[in-house]
């Protein structure tokens, strides 16, 4: 999980309406896959409609699609999470920036239909990239002899893409490569493992992300 606490540079107004659409796309995604489950359909990728609120978000997101098997995987949390910000979506609570609780559900809640979306999602204020696409990939290996990427792709369509390869040596003639690309865009998300070896470029030289 992301650390919560960058919410908290997140303004009170930003986070009552983020919280409020968060809220609504959750249930609005339980809902389809609740249909589409009891119709004895398989689970899709559709696309949906869906404006971030200027006065809560910061960028957009690209295409839209609703990836209904990462809904019916977070069924539950999906369902818990909204239910732990009920009150403030529907203005019983007021909304406290400080309170750490209701940060940590949030950004829960967020993470959540990032997934679902397979699309970042910022809010106003966050030191974040914006809301929008994401492609990510890393390879962790011992040693290079040949061709390595950590991130491949056709089409470059939009939004960001990061990706790096973690190696202890790259041998003569091997080839590191962070990322190879030629399609980034709203389909495209990969989620980073975790490494903790140094990056090296071709010639076995520490190198920073690409």
């Amino acid at each position: 999980m992301a650390d919560p606490l960058t919410l908290t540079a997140v303004g009170a107004v930003a986070l009552t309406e983020g919280i409020k659409f968060l809220y609504g796309q959750a249930g609005e995604a339980l809902k389809q896959w609740r249909e589409r489950k009891a119709a004895g359909k398989p689970a899709e990728v559709e696309p949906v409609d869906v404006q971030l609120p200027t006065d809560a978000f910061a960028g957009q997101l690209e295409r839209p699609q609703l990836h209904l098997d990462a809904v019916g995987q977070l069924e539950q949390e999906l369902r818990d999470l909204r239910a732990a910000v009920a009150d403030y979506a529907q203005d019983i609570d007021e909304v406290d920036p400080g309170n750490d609780e209701l940060l940590q559900t949030t950004d829960a809640l967020r993470q959540a239909m990032e997934a679902v979306y397979r699309q970042r999602i910022t809010f106003s204020g966050e030191p974040r990239p914006p809301s929008g696409p994401l492609a990510a990939g890393e390879a962790n290996v011992d040693e290079v002899l040949g061709y390595v990427a950590g991130l491949r792709a056709k089409r470059i369509i939009g939004g960001s893409v990061a990706g790096r390869v973690i190696a202890k040596r790259v041998g003569p003639g091997g080839q590191a490569i962070g990322v190879e690309v030629d399609t980034i865009g709203a389909e495209a998300w990969h989620s980073p493992p975790s490494g903790g070896s140094e990056a090296l470029d071709a010639e076995g030289a520490p190198s920073s992300d690409t």
